[in-house]
């Protein structure tokens, strides 16, 4: 996916891509109903990422914790709660994938904001992972980030 990066993003919200992420076989999942849970998701997460990529790297747990935790925050936020987390593994990469029941509104990229304005989770998702993405599927809203092994 090609999209304009730092002073080149629009000034405006826009969309990404509606697209299915590539096919993995799942590692782990977590329910979450409310922010109380993203602790014990992210803990859960650093868990399965050390049993599904144990070479994967420092920087790689904290950027796929990191985009979860976005994510999820968005779901809670601006979804259709709970929001329920998949980590995936296959071809060299692993998906980090964030469902919700709002199959309506449509996850967009955040504009120029100011400091501290919130909206930056797809952003974020954006800068640390190889390809972002969301689709529909069983009533439910998916937003996905891939992220390369080694």
């Amino acid at each position: 996916m090609s999209r304009p990066r730092g002073d080149a993003r629009a000034a405006v919200d826009s969309g990404i891509a509606e697209a299915r992420p590539p096919r993995a076989t799942p590692v782990g999942s977590w329910r979450v109903g409310s922010a109380r849970d993203l602790t014990s998701m992210r803990a859960g997460l650093l868990e399965a990422l050390a049993a599904a990529a144990p070479d994967g790297g420092h920087a790689l747990d904290e950027h796929v914790v990191l985009v979860a935790s976005e994510l999820a925050t968005n779901a809670l936020r601006h979804g259709a709660p709970p929001a329920h987390v998949r980590l995936l593994s296959g071809r060299g990469a692993l998906v980090l994938e964030v469902a919700d029941g709002d199959t309506e509104r449509v996850p967009v990229l955040a504009g120029r904001r100011t400091a501290g304005a919130g909206g930056f989770g797809l952003v974020i998702a954006e800068r640390v992972a190889r390809d972002v993405g969301w689709y529909r599927a069983s009533g439910a809203k998916h937003v996905w980030a891939l992220f390369p092994l080694g």
